[in-house]
């Protein structure tokens, strides 16, 4: 699976989440999004796709299949149609996460440069920061002291105060620092346990790891809008959740202290922080409005957010299960199965030519086609037959009918072609190009489709 791939599966997976967020933000525990978000991740960064029955692709071909004469058909499902138009067939000539091509093509060139373009920003802009934050003073009051003592970690955390901040925010992975703008009221302790508990959530689930993750999915992906919705929206999501967090741990009655602490420490940003986790004044509406409608989690909502997280992720987050069989755009996903079937090879790229021997002498096949002697297959109409179709065809048992061609390097068109016979002599006198649809239904209906075999 190559990049566009990706991103085009990835961008359905994020319409779903965003509209399961939209219905369901207040109803929800806050880890659930940020579950589904981690298998949007997945999606866009792993280069392969688990097969389901169940997959929302299936559906599509069983829709595409009821309905073969229309156009609508499954944008994942490996068709011919959506390959053609991204040029996403099996080949290796696509921009690919695996891919090897020998020459760069110039879409690969502006796909690399948006990728070191935003890499850059990323950079540059936490670097920036960086710098400004190792100018910051460690604090060693009583508080900090007791805080940090009761809340030990295997790694080493720090508490330090900066004049170049107006609220704290936590950055770093294995040394990680909370930080704290210099005008803090250390008297405050109320207020400070709000802040602490909210920061050592973060460091806690690694949410800075979290987000230097986030930030690679939008470099691979930057010319996708809906990864760049969901960067803005899973950051605020870990912001929801840490908020849920402290009102767990404090209790029902402290929601309005805290949603008030957050409408004070809302700051006005001097510079970037793309990488960091801080109290901002980004989305704080919406925090205000989650907090004081959370309630307390119940054994319903806990088992409705197992549904939609496993829901989710087996109908968007798979592929069709289907015959991995595809190649210069061919895909016969309706189920067939063969135990004769052979995987592409190497050597898949020295058969012999096609054998027409039906047992028939007196029907004479390659009549109707041109061999390619180069490469040993033939060609109809100047493409190359990449499925045959006679349903008198002996196979040595019985009439299976349908034989399959595939050269793992052609990128050419294909044609999938029929004979044509006399009713009365049942001779054959012609060919004719079928549809992908068309072969599609004979595969699916072939009474011996299991003994398909690939010639």
């Amino acid at each position: 699976m190559d990049i566009f791939q990706m991103s085009l599966s990835a961008s359905v997976l994020i319409v779903v989440v965003v509209m399961i967020r939209a219905l369901a933000l207040h109803k929800l525990p806050k880890k659930t999004f940020l579950v589904l978000w981690g298998i949007v991740i997945f999606r866009l960064l792993v280069p392969f796709s688990i097969p389901s029955r169940f997959s929302f692709y299936a559906g599509l071909d069983v829709v595409k299949h009821t309905f073969e004469g229309s156009a609508a058909v499954s944008p994942l499902a490996g068709t011919a149609e959506i390959s053609n138009i991204l040029n996403i067939s099996g080949t290796e000539q696509s921009i690919g996460v695996c891919a090897s091509a020998v020459s760069v093509s110039p879409i690969e060139i502006i796909w690399l440069s948006g990728l070191c373009v935003c890499a850059l920003f990323f950079i540059v802009a936490y670097i920036k920061c960086l710098r400004e934050f190792k100018m910051s003073l460690p604090v060693e009051n009583d508080f900090s002291v007791r805080w940090l003592r009761e809340h030990a970690l295997r790694r080493f955390v720090q508490i330090r105060q900066s004049d170049r901040i107006k609220a704290p925010l936590t950055y770093g992975v294995f040394q990680p620092v909370v930080l704290f703008p210099k005008e803090t009221d250390w008297t405050d302790e109320t207020k400070l346990l709000y802040i602490l508990t909210h920061e050592f959530t973060h460091i806690r689930r690694f949410d800075t790891l979290t987000k230097l993750v986030l930030a690679v999915a939008v470099c691979v992906h930057w010319f996708n809008p809906f990864v760049w919705m969901m960067y803005v929206l899973a950051n605020r999501d870990i912001e929801l959740s840490c908020d849920e967090t402290v009102v767990r741990t404090f209790g029902e009655t402290m929601k309005s202290a805290y949603a008030s602490m957050l409408v004070c420490m809302e700051e006005t940003k001097s510079g970037l922080t793309p990488l960091v986790n801080h109290f901002s004044k980004n989305a704080i509406e919406e925090r205000i409005v989650s907090i004081m409608k959370m309630k307390k989690a119940t054994i319903f909502s806990i088992i409705l957010a197992l549904v939609v997280v496993a829901g989710t992720a087996t109908a968007f987050a798979t592929q069709a299960a289907a015959l991995d069989g595809d190649n210069a755009g061919l895909s016969i996903s309706t189920g067939l199965a063969s135990a004769e079937a052979k995987p592409l090879g190497e050597k898949e790229t020295e058969l012999p030519p096609y054998t027409f021997d039906n047992g028939k002498s007196e029907e004479n096949y390659p009549e109707y086609f041109t061999l390619n002697s180069e490469h040993g297959y033939y060609t109809y109409n100047g493409k190359m037959v990449a499925v045959f179709y006679d349903d008198n065809v002996w196979n040595g048992e019985n009439y299976s009918g349908m034989s399959y061609r595939y050269e793992p390097d052609y990128t050419g068109e294909v044609v999938y072609a029929k004979t044509t016979r006399d009713p009365k002599t049942n001779k054959v006198i012609g060919m004719k190009e079928m549809t992908k649809a068309e072969v599609e239904k004979i595969a699916a209906s072939s009474p011996n489709a299991d003994e398909l075999r690939y010639n």
